[in-house]
């Protein structure tokens, strides 16, 4: 069962004279006054190399591990969309079973800081998520804490952008992740919520690309996704060279995260049993995939990759067998053990900190009570991680994106 840790340091994990619990005498020794992308983005390679390093020759076989390489910081459940495949809010999605849980207390941009000044003493990758971020006024500032010392990306609707440009490149944001699901019609058909979503998606991406002309910056690199539905299968060529005209760095599609009723069942049994733990997640997920065609899709993803060469990225990001993907979510796509456990934090919206940032049910504890790093190797994340270790992921999270990256 998943237990809460006894309180220790609460939000910033600083004692009462103000000194960090656990310094990471590398970073600390790497970097210089100015935070530099260079130094930054060299701190978070030096990290990947030698903390993965260590996690597949020994601490991938132990229930403890070194402090995380990436975190998600999951600013908000709300969002300004019901997107048709979103787990969150689409026609599955957990929070409209949950809504008055998925907006309970956010924590304050004080205490949001204080938790970020923290992460980034350890954590050399910042990852904005939500819901959606922009729906929250203070989220560049929250930027602009943590991208002198980290690599900081930001996920977004990119209906919210425009009028952010300039704002969004002296933020220190380092790349972001828009997405667009097809031609005007055909996006605004699957992300609903928007008056003419699209519309604002490509004003706001120009804008952005127009400040970072103005104020001569390559920053932040901007990734347009498309992520596959029945619905927008037969467009994807279509929406690579309308990403290929807008001018963005990078052009990415993702084969989408889905599970089936029964594999949400049994796994959502399975932890009950073994975690002391009621998932709401997986139900999010369940998803119908029989109308997706793996031919018409392949053909496409071939014409893409000639299209934008190595700037178009899938997710997941490897090779697969495309008819398999959608027909066996119950089938992983390859062998081996999950390793986000052992690299990845979430802190939720209310300070919660979890795994997995699809699936983020296994809360082990609250940053306003307990250290980052005491969370971190709490008996919660031992146990998370022990069940990984020695039986491997969920059913249902067979199509998680985290476990293959």
């Amino acid at each position: 069962m998943l237990e809460r840790t006894k309180p220790t340091r609460g939000i910033g994990g600083k004692s009462a004279k103000g000194r960090s619990i656990v310094k990471d005498r590398n970073d600390m020794a790497l970097q210089p006054e100015n935070g530099s992308r260079l130094w930054k983005h060299g701190r978070l390679l030096l990290s990947r190399f030698w903390r993965r390093k260590i996690i597949s020759l020994w601490y991938r076989h132990t229930d403890g591990a070194p402090a995380p390489i990436n975190a998600v910081v999951r600013v908000t459940n709300g969002c300004n969309l019901r997107c048709r495949q979103c787990g969150q809010w689409g026609d599955e999605g957990v929070f409209r079973v949950m809504e008055p849980q998925a907006m309970s207390r956010q924590i304050s941009t004080s205490e949001w800081k204080s938790v970020l000044e923290r992460l980034v003493s350890f954590c050399p990758h910042v990852y904005f998520f939500g819901g959606e971020p922009f729906l929250r006024k203070d989220v560049l500032e929250l930027v602009r804490t943590v991208s002198p010392r980290a690599t900081v990306g930001l996920n977004t609707n990119g209906t919210l952008m425009k009028g952010k440009g300039r704002d969004i490149v002296s933020s220190g944001l380092d790349y972001m992740i828009v997405s667009l699901d097809g031609p005007q019609e055909v996006n605004n058909k699957i992300r609903i919520g928007s008056a003419n979503g699209y519309a604002r998606v490509v004003e706001g991406v120009e804008e952005l690309i127009g400040a970072k002309q103005d104020m001569h910056s390559s920053y932040p690199r901007i990734e347009l996704l498309m992520t596959l539905t029945a619905e927008n299968q037969d467009h994807i060529s279509a929406t690579a060279e309308i990403a290929k005209k807008l001018k963005v760095d990078k052009f990415a599609v993702g084969f989408g995260i889905f599970t089936t009723a029964e594999l949400a069942q049994e796994s959502a049994r399975i932890a009950r049993e073994e975690l002391g733990t009621d998932p709401k997640f997986f139900r999010g997920f369940v998803r119908d995939m029989d109308a997706m065609r793996a031919p018409v899709i392949e053909g496409q993803i071939r014409e893409v990759g000639k299209l934008w060469g190595s700037a178009f990225k899938t997710y997941p990001p490897m090779k697969f067998d495309v008819r398999e993907y959608f027909e066996r979510p119950q089938q992983p796509l390859a062998n081996g053990q999950c390793l986000t456990p052992w690299t990845s934090i979430q802190i939720l919206p209310n300070g919660n900190v979890a795994f997995c940032s699809d699936f983020p049910d296994f809360v082990v504890g609250n940053v306003a009570t307990t250290d980052l790093l005491t969370l971190w190797n709490a008996q919660g994340s031992r146990a998370w991680r022990n069940r990984i270790r020695t039986k491997g992921i969920l059913p249902a999270e067979n199509r998680c994106c985290d476990y293959y990256h």
